[in-house]
């Protein structure tokens, strides 16, 4: 995949033996176009203890798809400062002490034999019976890792299938965030037009936030610092990473970000480690779900694409810190985008999966999840 801003500049070279120099300069640019190095996929295929077969996969995958980053750049855990732009608001190294060693988080003993897998958790339905497992956290599902972006939703289905999971169903996704999955109807495959059906879910949607099912967290409504909102005003950004951070309406843009033009090269991705606002979790211990990216999941438009093994839907954005819940575009003193956890989302970019390998963003990732047999 060729980033949107390589694009927008091959479009602005005439045709010929310019263009030819142009691409050529692109794809020569070690952080134009991204793809990570065999050191991090060697990191996740030991924290995950991929077979071989699966390893080999995930490598090529992580190693050789131009475009995906986690715009850092190294595998110095002190560095915060990547390429493009890119200032995270926390150091690894940070999260590790002050998260990971204090205890914060650690491993589900429980968990992973339900899930025969590292860092999933096993989401119940309404009988409270589990039914899928969830990556705990973002892509690649390691706690205090920055998150993988730019990646379009068919190689993140790639990449899932590589380590033998899927990406998530809306409904699993909205699962792991509220405490339990909801039954199939409630997509509401009766109503035939998209928008009408849409309108019809959010109607009757259950309104609740990931966190609180903590006791002490069960009346807050606003996902801000708790979730990692990248905003000046969160007392855990480095003062570095502050300087960096654009005072627009609109938490998360970095300043210079220019997404209609080069989002690539100007706009960052300012990701926290996965994990380190720890109190931003489910119920069943699934972090960031208000926080930190975007994340892609299968939205199916009738019960044939949902998914089980493979994913034959579309994509819809779930939960992000960057999502506009001001009223400016909206105009009905509403956010356009609200961002509980069973809200369906305006229909934007919405391709079938195995066909999307053109959009990609900035603050967008995913995590996978995996059918409990």
């Amino acid at each position: 995949m060729i980033p949107p801003d390589v694009l927008l500049s091959i479009k602005e070279i005439n045709m010929g033996s310019k263009l030819l120099v142009a691409l050529a300069l692109c794809l020569s640019a070690p952080f134009a176009l991204g793809a990570e190095p065999e050191e991090f996929a060697d990191k996740v295929i030991r924290e995950h203890g991929l077979a071989p077969a699966q390893a080999g996969r995930l490598r090529n995958i992580l190693t050789k798809s131009f475009g995906i980053t986690r715009n850092i750049g190294t595998e110095d855990e002190d560095a915060f400062r990547g390429p493009n732009n890119s200032y995270h608001p926390v150091t690894r190294a940070k999260c590790r002490k002050d998260v990971l060693d204090a205890g914060k988080i650690a491993p589900s003993k429980e968990y992973e034999e339900v899930c025969q897998a590292k860092w999933m958790a096993p989401i119940p339905d309404g009988n409270g019976k589990p039914r899928v497992c969830v990556d705990q956290f973002e892509f690649p599902d390691i706690p205090c890792e920055y998150p993988l972006v730019w990646v379009p939703s068919q190689k993140a289905q790639m990449i899932c299938r590589s380590m033998g999971k899927r990406l998530c169903n809306s409904h699993e996704w909205e699962g792991a965030c509220a405490g339990r999955i909801d039954p199939v109807s409630t997509y509401r495959f009766d109503i035939a037009n998209p928008e009408a059906r849409r309108n019809a879910i959010n109607a009757s949607r259950e309104k609740r936030w990931a966190f609180q099912s903590q006791a002490d967290l069960a009346n807050r409504t606003d996902p801000s610092v708790l979730c990692g909102v990248y905003s000046g005003k969160d007392p855990d950004v480095l003062p570095e990473a502050a300087d960096n951070i654009s005072t627009a309406p609109i938490a998360g843009l970095s300043k210079g970000c220019a997404p209609d033009k080069s989002a690539y090269k100007t706009c960052g991705t300012n990701t926290w480690p996965a994990g380190y606002k720890y109190r931003c979790k489910s119920a069943q211990d699934v972090y960031d779900l208000h926080g930190n990216l975007a994340e892609v999941v299968n939205l199916p438009t009738h019960e044939g694409n949902i998914a089980q093994g493979d994913v034959t839907g579309f994509t819809e954005r779930k939960g992000s810190f960057f999502v506009d819940r001001s009223t400016i575009k909206s105009g009905k003193g509403a956010p356009k985008y609200p961002d509980d956890c069973r809200v369906r989302q305006p229909y934007e970019h919405m391709k079938e999966i195995r066909l999307d390998t053109g959009h990609s963003f900035y603050q967008e990732g995913f995590r996978c999840c995996k059918d409990i047999p």
